[in-house]
């Protein structure tokens, strides 16, 4: 801890390495006749998972998603879709899959811990004609 020159009652800490907290508490920080104390409680778990996690769609074809928030009160997600022209989702997780088959993913992300996602995998094909193709002379 280095306390201010200038004004005693300042202080900071460098060169500390910050670890993950994993027990609720009280720190303590003193320094000469300095003290102070902050209680602190640790992140909750957080995680997002989508319903159905994978899922192959024909061009056009719709799909609805459920996303499930576990850790935080707030349990509302924004739905996104990762690929440029990867298809559409609305705010209450109905997916519409392109016109051009492939593969795309859609995200979950919690709006109460946004670094918190959820993601799942859609493949995309276009319409197969199993008929074989009519015979011209």
């Amino acid at each position: 801890m280095l306390v201010d020159d200038k004004d005693r009652r300042k202080a900071s800490v460098s060169g500390v390495k910050m670890l993950p907290l994993l027990f609720a508490g009280i720190v303590l920080a003193c320094a000469d006749l300095l003290y102070g104390q902050a209680s602190v409680r640790p992140l909750a778990n957080v995680t997002v998972t989508i319903d159905p996690a994978k899922a192959t769609l024909f061009a056009g074809e719709m799909q609805t998603f459920v996303a499930t928030v576990v850790g935080i009160r707030d349990k509302t997600v924004n739905w996104a879709v990762e690929e440029e022209n990867g298809g559409t989702i609305t705010d209450s997780g109905l997916y519409t899959a392109p016109k051009i088959q492939g593969v795309y993913h859609i995200t979950a992300t919690s709006r109460g811990r946004p670094q918190t996602k959820g993601v799942a995998r859609i493949t995309v094909l276009t319409y197969y004609d199993p008929r074989p193709p009519a015979f011209r002379s």
